[in-house]
């Protein structure tokens, strides 16, 4: 099962193809901002690796992170299943990275992670994103975000990490011919809380390709356009 894979939960742009087998190629643009701008050309540096067929599966980084940047990557990511015929899966960004570091630890590094680690990303703001796994790269906590400040781990920190989506997408792969669901979501699940603490994300490794915004929007109504207000 060909796989393609996309990311854009922080400042890089990544699309990558992956299979059962292993992972392909990957493209990562860095862009800042920009991911609306790339992320038609990263699909299309990739499609020479097609070999004369279209991904039989999409799965998309649902973060958490930035508003504007999860939401190109999931709209472009559902707008290509849809044009395709696919299924479309959602992964958490941050089980992307512990999966990834997991696979590639040597000896030393794995000894490290046996009392488990925490995989952070920057959330702006002197806050982080976080999110626990033990020592095979299963999340058991989290995401969450929290103030730099608070933050006291005791255990190994891997610390803004970018996703590497054919990594994302080989794991994809391997996880969907091996008949794993997308994990339940609870009716009263929401994408974000006011600080996180209201945020209950499933645990299992594929998602609904709903974004994590584990923070309210920085959006406020100004007086002239409140609902009712006399302009």
């Amino acid at each position: 099962m060909l796989v393609l894979g996309i990311d854009t939960s922080g400042p890089v742009t990544s699309l990558g193809l992956g299979d059962g087998r292993g992972p392909g190629r990957g493209c990562s643009v860095e862009g800042g901002r920009k991911h609306a701008e790339v992320i038609d050309q990263a699909l299309i540096d990739l499609r020479a690796d097609f070999s004369g067929g279209i991904p039989q599966a999409v799965c998309v980084g649902v973060g958490p992170g930035p508003y504007s940047g999860l939401r190109v990557g999931i709209a472009f990511a559902l707008g290509l299943s849809r044009a395709w015929a696919v299924p479309l899966v959602g992964m958490c960004s941050l089980d992307a990275i512990a999966w990834a570091s997991v696979r590639d630890a040597d000896g030393e590094a794995a000894d490290r992670f046996a009392g488990g680690f925490v995989v952070t990303t920057d959330a702006r703001r002197d806050e982080l994103y976080w999110a626990r796994y033990d020592r095979v790269g299963v999340r058991t906590a989290g995401p969450q975000v929290a103030l730099r400040a608070d933050t006291d781990f005791t255990v190994p920190v891997i610390s803004d990490a970018s996703v590497d989506p054919a990594l994302m997408a080989h794991r994809a792969a391997c996880l969907l011919e091996s008949g794993e669901q997308q994990a339940p979501v609870d009716d009263a699940w929401g994408p974000h809380g006011s600080d996180g603490s209201s945020v209950d994300v499933p645990i299992g490794p594929l998602l609904f390709p709903r974004p994590l915004y584990l923070r309210a929007p920085d959006i406020t109504w100004s007086q002239a356009n409140t609902p009712g207000a006399v302009l």
